[in-house]
């Protein structure tokens, strides 16, 4: 296979540089406990020491970002949306924005109109006399069940996909 063996020699390559930035951590952090280097550079050793295994994680499992920042990029809405709203003001507040900030994240992940979802749940709790559905009448609001994946909207339609 063409390319093979550019890839397996990038590969030998970071696991020798990965074993040689293990191997100066390690001796960086017995230079920091026996007082040998600046207090900076000893804060930092320590908190690399700390997170040594989050870092190391890539080398098992390479589909992992090497970074936070599709995480960062989700809170990012909410976070900066509460700071424009005042915040919530109460626990239940928060708790309720928490719910909905997930619900419609979820809704958006799986290609359907988080909207159109939550108008389509708030109607069913109204015609149940405000109570929540359940059991099978929740199913077309989950996007893993079939009646659920029938809300998806196609590509080529900006508009929310079926309702219940």
């Amino acid at each position: 296979m063409p390319g093979t063996d550019a890839r397996e020699d990038a590969a030998g390559r970071w696991q020798r540089a990965f074993a040689d930035i293990d191997a100066h951590r390690i001796l960086q952090a017995s230079d920091a406990a026996k007082g040998l280097l600046h207090p900076a550079a000893a804060k930092v050793i320590a908190t690399l020491d700390n997170e040594w295994d989050g870092l190391a994680r890539h080398r098992e499992l390479p589909q992992l970002p090497l970074d936070n920042n599709t995480a960062e990029r989700t809170l990012r809405t909410p976070v900066i949306g509460r700071k424009n709203f005042y915040g919530s003001g109460a626990g239940w507040a928060a708790h309720l924005a928490a719910d909905v900030w997930t619900v419609t994240a979820t809704a958006a992940r799986h290609d359907i109109e988080p909207l159109g979802l939550l108008a389509g749940y708030l109607q069913e709790c109204a015609r149940n006399g405000g109570t929540a559905p359940a059991g099978a009448s929740l199913d077309p609001f989950l996007p893993w069940t079939q009646q659920g994946r029938a809300r998806r909207c196609p590509a080529s339609d900006p508009r929310p996909g079926p309702g219940p």
